[in-house]
C-alpha cells in the first residue's frame, strides 16, 4: 500500500515537472516570437515607430529591452499589456491618442548606460556625468530629456501637441 502511494506521488511529481517545463517553454517561445521588431511592426499603430527605430542609435536593441519592466514578472507584465492593447484595438475600447502605451523602464536605460548589461559595448556610459546624477536625485525620468532617443517620433504626444 505504501509503495503504491509512493509510486503515485512520484508519477504525479514527474507529470507536474513535465507540464511546468512544457508551459514555460511554450511561454518563452511565444514571448521571443512576439518581442521582435518584425512582430511589433505588424500593428499599423506601431509600424511608424519601428521604421523610426530602424534609423536610431538604438536599432540594435530589441523592443523588450526598453519596453518592459525588469525581471521575470516583467515578461508577464509586458505580454499582458500587449494582449490588452490588442483586445482594446479589435473591440474599439480605447481613447485616442494612446500615450501610455510606450512603457519605458528607466532601469533598462541605466542597465545599458552604466554598463551592467553586457550586450551593448558601444552604449554611451553616464557613470561620470554629474548632470545625470542631479536628474537622478530629482527623480526625473530619462524620457524627460531623451523623449526621441529610441524613436524620432512619438505618435501620441505628436497628436496632442501639434
Amino acid at each position: 500500500m505504501l509503495k503504491a502511494a509512493a509510486k503515485i506521488l512520484f508519477s504525479s511529481l514527474i507529470i507536474l515537472v513535465v507540464i511546468s517545463l512544457l508551459g514555460y517553454g511554450s511561454f518563452m517561445g511565444v514571448y521571443y516570437y512576439t518581442s521582435t521588431p518584425e512582430f511589433c511592426s505588424g500593428c499599423h499603430y506601431v509600424e511608424p515607430y519601428v521604421t523610426s527605430w530602424n534609423n536610431s542609435p538604438h536599432k540594435e536593441v530589441n523592443c523588450m529591452n526598453c519596453h518592459e519592466p525588469t525581471g521575470s514578472l516583467g515578461k508577464l507584465h509586458s505580454k499582458a499589456r500587449g494582449l490588452n492593447y490588442y483586445i482594446s484595438d479589435i473591440t474599439g475600447n480605447y481613447i485616442e491618442p494612446i500615450i501610455d502605451a510606450p512603457f519605458i523602464s528607466d532601469a533598462r536605460c541605466f542597465g545599458c548606460h552604466i554598463g551592467q548589461i553586457k550586450g551593448y559595448p558601444n552604449a554611451i556610459k553616464i557613470t561620470n556625468n554629474r548632470d545625470h546624477l542631479g536628474y537622478i536625485k530629482n527623480e526625473q525620468k530619462c524620457s524627460s530629456c531623451h523623449i526621441e532617443t529610441g524613436h524620432e517620433i512619438n505618435i501620441g504626444v505628436n497628436k496632442l501637441f501639434k
